[in-house]
Order: structure tokens, then C-alpha cells, then sequence
């Protein structure tokens, strides 16, 4: 049977994660997936995303645990593999599951749900005056200012939008995790490393700044209680001072 899906995008109003889901509802017992709706999600998803996430497949509460969790992951599959086919870099840290009935919503129950982190530029021109925005992706070496090389095309996308908007004002923040003390100023190497890249591709200084600020503006209260609260107050954020 061929699916007929509809689609929402809902906006998550966590600024300091900028991450976006979209959901894909899903006909009774059907893994089937309409190459034109997931086009038009891979069109969004190449002009906003910097990485998806998750994707995780679910079902409605009819049938037994096992079929269903077999058929919430094979709707997470088959919306991957449309989706990533041409786009492999976004997904290539996707986490991929099925989780059933888990949510008992009935027929809304019957879906995928794809979450994705946004490019800085979407999340900049979308943005209001003094609003903070993660840099998503944007990662060193453990316990230094050393970029990762998969880093490289986030900062190339920063510059972009720096070029494309010429009266656009920031301010580079960094911020660590886990020790209360940043005796060594590695926030603020990490910011510095963001402001020299855009020096260095032709911004000028006035529209720059950038500060550590250590384990002093958590998302998280220290000390962390796991690892994604670390890598949540493990960041380098944008403040947009002015766009005008």
C-alpha cells in the first residue's frame, strides 16, 4: 500500500540547542515512504541542517511488542535510506531507532520522527538582536583549542552568512564543561580560534568579539549528570549584537 504522509516541522524552543524535528505520520501497519514528500524534507534538511541526529521509528499500540518494534525500525530505515541517498555527510552520526508503541498516541503514534541540528547561518538569519545561538558541530580536540577537520565547513558556513549580511555584529562566546575553573582560558582559545578563522577570511574587526567564559553560564548545573549535558555545556556560542 502506498503511503500518503503528512508532514509538521516543529520548531523546539531550546535556542542554545537549535535542533528542529520533523515527524512523518505513517498509514496503518505501512513502512512504505512517498519519494516526493521526502524530497521535499531532504530540500529542507540540505538548506537547514547541519547534522541529523535521530531518527526514530514508532507505531500505534494494535499488534504484539515484536511486530511492532520491527515495523517502528523499519519505517526509521526506509526514511533513512531515502534520505540520506546523495546526502550521506549529514547522517553520517545519525542514531537509528525503533521504538514501537513506546508512546501510545494511537494513530499520531504511527510515525518517524527526525531530529536535526541547524546551520548557524539559518539560525542567524532567523535570529533577533541579542539572542544566543550554539554553533552546532563546531568541535576540538579533547582539552584543547584544536579544531576537528569536520569542523571546517561550519565555520565556512559562519563566514558565509558574515559575507552575505555586511552590517551583521557578533560576539563569540565560549564555554567548557565539568571543571568549575578555567585556569588555562580554553573557552576563550576556542572562541578566539572562531574569531581568527573570520579575521583571517577578510571580516573585519569591528564587527567581531569574543570572550571565555568558562563553566560560569551553564545549560547544565555542574558537575554534569551525564555525558549529553557535558556536550550540551561544552559549546561555542553566537551572540548576534546587530543585523542593520
Amino acid at each position: 500500500m502506498k503511503a500518503s504522509l503528512i508532514i509538521f516541522f516543529s520548531l523546539l524552543s531550546f535556542i542554545n540547542f537549535s535542533q528542529d524535528s520533523i515527524v512523518v505520520y505513517f498509514p496503518f501497519n505501512s513502512d512504505e515512504v512517498s519519494t516526493t514528500k521526502l524530497s521535499s524534507i531532504k530540500k529542507k534538511l540540505l538548506k537547514e541542517a547541519s547534522s541529523v541526529d535521530k531518527i526514530y521509528g514508532y507505531t500505534d499500540s494494535i499488534g504484539n511488542f515484536f511486530y511492532n518494534q520491527d515495523l517502528s525500525l523499519r519505517r526509521a530505515n526506509k526514511t533513512l535510506k531515502q534520505l540520506s541517498n546523495g546526502a550521506e555527510e549529514l547522517f553520517s552520526k545519525t542514531e537509528l531507532r525503533g521504538l514501537g508503541e513506546k508512546n501510545f498516541e494511537g494513530s499520531k503514534g504511527r510515525k518517524v520522527v527526525i531530529y536535526f541540528n541547524q546551520k548557524i547561518s539559518y539560525q542567524i538569519k532567523n535570529a533577533k538582536a541579542g539572542e544566543n545561538l550554539k554553533i552546532n558541530n563546531l568541535n576540538f580536540e579533547p582539552g584543547s583549542e584544536i579544531l576537528l577537520p569536520g569542523s571546517i565547513p561550519i565555520l565556512d558556513d559562519l563566514l558565509d552568512i558574515m559575507l552575505e549580511f555586511p552590517k551583521l555584529v557578533i560576539a563569540i562566546e565560549g564555554h567548557i564543561c565539568c571543571d568549575p575553573n578555567d585556569q588555562t582560558n580554553l573557552s576563550g582559545s576556542r572562541a578566539k580560534v572562531v574569531y581568527d578563522f573570520l579575521i583571517q577570511n577578510g571580516i573585519r574587526s569591528e564587527r567581531l568579539s569574543y570572550k571565555g567564559f568558562g563553566s560560569t553560564k551553564p545549560i547544565y548545573h555542574l558537575p554534569e549528570q551525564n555525558e549529553m549535558q557535558q556536550i550540551s555545556n561544552r559549546r561555542v556560542e553566537i551572540r548576534v549584537i546587530s543585523k542593520n
